[in-house]
C-alpha cells in the first residue's frame, strides 16, 4: 500500500512530453499471474484528487486515498515464495532499483517508520519508458530483483518476484504508470487528477483480461481446528479430507476489499443436505483483506461423506434500493469413514 510521499527514493524524471498518452503506448501485466485465478487486484489507483477522498477509475471505492497505482495481491506467503514473477509492463531502461529489505508481516509503528524514511517501497524497479512515461514496481521481493540500473528491458522481462517488503500488509506487486510525474490509469488512461468516470481506452495489450473486480474471495478451505489466520496467511491450503473423530469442523473464506456494510454469509452443509454451521456478518469497516470462519465443535463422530462449504457477500449497488454485487464461493471436503476411506 502506498501513498504519494512512498515514491520519492526511486524516481529519476527524465524526459518531458505533452500530456496525454499515445495509442501505441500499451501494456502488458506486470505480473506473471492470472487475475481472479491466482492473483487479485486489490486497490486500483485514486482517481479523486481531493484531500481525504477516494474513488477508483469507475468512481467505485476500490482504492484508498492518493493510492499512485494498481495492487496486485497473492493468497498467501507460500505463493510468494515458491515465486511470481514482476514483469515490465513496456519496454524502457532501468532508472533506479533498491533491494536488500526484508520481506514480513510489518506491524504499525514498522509502517509508520518506513513511511517516514521513504522505504515504504520496500524493493523497486523504476523503469523509463521515453516520451515522458516511466513504470514503478514496488513491494518486489528480496534477493529476487534480476536487473540493474542502466539495463535496457523488453516488454515481459522479468524484473523479479512479487514480495512484501515495505510497508505492506500482505505479498502483493504494486505497479505505478507515470507520464510527465502525473499518474496514470492503465484501467482508463486517463490521469488521476482529472478526476474519475472518465476514458481514453484501457491501456492494456489485446488479450489481457483485467476486468473491473472490486471485491474478491480469494481462498476458501477447510481446518480440523478453530482457524489461526496467522497460519492461513502463510498456507491458505486447508485440508480435502478429515477423520470423523476430530474435535472442530470449521470453514473459512478470504477476502480482498470489503467495504463497511458488505453481509458475509458462511455456511457448513452436511452430506444430508442440512446445514451443518452457519454464521452471518455485517461488515464492520473497510479493509483491503479480512478473513472469517464458520464451525462447530465435535461431540459425536461425524457422518462420513462430503461436506460443502459455501460463502457469499453481498454489497448494497450505490444509488440503487435492490441492485447488490454478489460474490459467491465454495469448497468441499470428504469426512472418511472409520476405515479411512
Amino acid at each position: 500500500m502506498l501513498t504519494r510521499i512512498l515514491l520519492s527514493f526511486l524516481f529519476v524524471f527524465l524526459v518531458s512530453a505533452p500530456p496525454g498518452w499515445a495509442a501505441d503506448m500499451r501494456l502488458m501485466l506486470p505480473a506473471a499471474c492470472a487475475p481472479g485465478q491466482d492473483c487479485w487486484v486489490v486497490n486500483y489507483a485514486d482517481m479523486n484528487p481531493a484531500r481525504d477522498k477516494a474513488e477508483d477509475y469507475t468512481c467505485g471505492a476500490a482504492t484508498y486515498d492518493e493510492h499512485e497505482g494498481t495492487d496486485f495481491g497473492l493468497k498467501d506467503t507460500a505463493q510468494m515464495k515458491a515465486g511470481v514473477s514482476v514483469l515490465a509492463a513496456a519496454p524502457g531502461k532501468v532508472l533506479s532499483i533498491r533491494d536488500g529489505l526484508p520481506d514480513r508481516q510489518p506491524t504499525k509503528q514498522e509502517i509508520e517508520e518506513m513511511l517516514a524514511s521513504a522505504k515504504g517501497c520496500g524493493n523497486g524497479v523504476l523503469v523509463d519508458h521515453g516520451n515522458g512515461w516511466q513504470s514503478i514496481y514496488c513491494q518486489m521481493r528480496g534477493g529476487t530483483i534480476a536487473v540493474k540500473k542502466g539495463d535496457t528491458v523488453t516488454a515481459g522481462q522479468r524484473l523479479g518476484d512479487i514480495g512484501q517488503s515495505g510497508a505492506a500488509e500482505f505479498p502483493h506487486l504494486h505497479f505505478g504508470l507515470f507520464q510527465n510525474r502525473k499518474t496514470i490509469d492503465p484501467f482508463s488512461g486517463t490521469a488521476a487528477e482529472g478526476g474519475c468516470g472518465k476514458s481514453k481506452g484501457s491501456m492494456w495489450m489485446e488479450g489481457i483480461d483485467v476486468d473491473y473486480q472490486p471485491l474478491s474471495i480469494f481462498a476458501t478451505g477447510f481446518s480440523a481446528e478453530v482457524p489461526n489466520f496467522d497460519n492461513i496467511r502463510a498456507d491458505a491450503t486447508g485440508i480435502a479430507t478429515s477423520s470423523p473423530s476430530v474435535d472442530v469442523m470449521a470453514f473459512w473464506a478470504g477476502f480482498y476489499g470489503l467495504h463497511k456494510g458488505d453481509h458475509v454469509v458462511l455456511n457448513i452443509i452436511g452430506p444430508d443436505g442440512k446445514i451443518f454451521a452457519t454464521q452471518s456478518i455485517e461488515q464492520k469497516e473497510d479493509r483491503s483483506r479480512q478473513y472469517y470462519f464458520v464451525g462447530r465443535k465435535i461431540a459425536d463422530p461425524l457422518i462420513p461423506g462430503a461436506y460443502k462449504g459455501t460463502v457469499q457477500v453481498e454489497r448494497a449497488i450505490a444509488g440503487s434500493t435492490t441492485e447488490k454485487l454478489k460474490r459467491n464461493s465454495e469448497k468441499q471436503l470428504t469426512v472418511l469413514n472409520a476405515a479411512g476411506k
